[in-house]
């Protein structure tokens, strides 16, 4: 139920004048991550705001699984070919791919240049937050810019807040 929940918020189904963007912090095989819709401007700029992060530093996007990728990237061929083998050889797993951005994914995401950098976590509740939303999830470490990425939630409240 908690990540229906989680999934919910992340798709903007529960969105209020008073909460009007939603951000979950989630474990990926790495590090915590704080995730908002990717395809949202506003979410995205949220993410930014809460790490006060300069909107010159880029965001990682998050997928559940390689299919979830090429409607990201406008590559074109053959890069779009190069780019689905490496996804289907080294995801899920810790391989950032990039290539230029469609149309969908907001300026703020790529920090205004024009490509976007994709991964699939290898954690199943990554993945499973991931499927629950229904969208891609712009997820930079969950701490504040410049402080150490967080490897447990303690580490997010304590750095973040509730």
């Amino acid at each position: 139920a908690s990540l229906a929940r989680a999934g919910a918020r992340l798709r903007g189904d529960l969105r209020t004048p008073s909460s009007p963007s939603a951000l979950v912090a989630f474990p990926t095989e790495t590090v915590y991550g704080l995730g908002g819709n990717a395809l949202s401007d506003r979410d995205c700029r949220a993410i930014f705001a809460a790490k006060r992060r300069p909107l010159s530093d880029p965001l990682i996007v998050h997928v559940a699984d390689a299919r979830a990728a090429p409607p990201l990237w406008e590559a074109g061929a053959p890069a779009d070919a190069v780019l689905a083998v490496l996804a289907e050889a080294f995801w899920p797993g810790p391989l950032t791919l990039v290539a230029r951005a469609a149309p969908a994914v907001p300026d703020v995401v790529t920090a205004g240049t024009g490509f976007v950098a994709v991964r699939c976590p290898d954690h199943a509740v990554a993945r499973a937050l991931i499927r629950a939303a229904g969208v891609p999830l712009a997820a930079p470490s969950a701490n504040r810019f410049g402080h150490v990425s967080p490897t447990s939630a303690g580490h997010v409240v304590d750095d973040l807040g509730g």
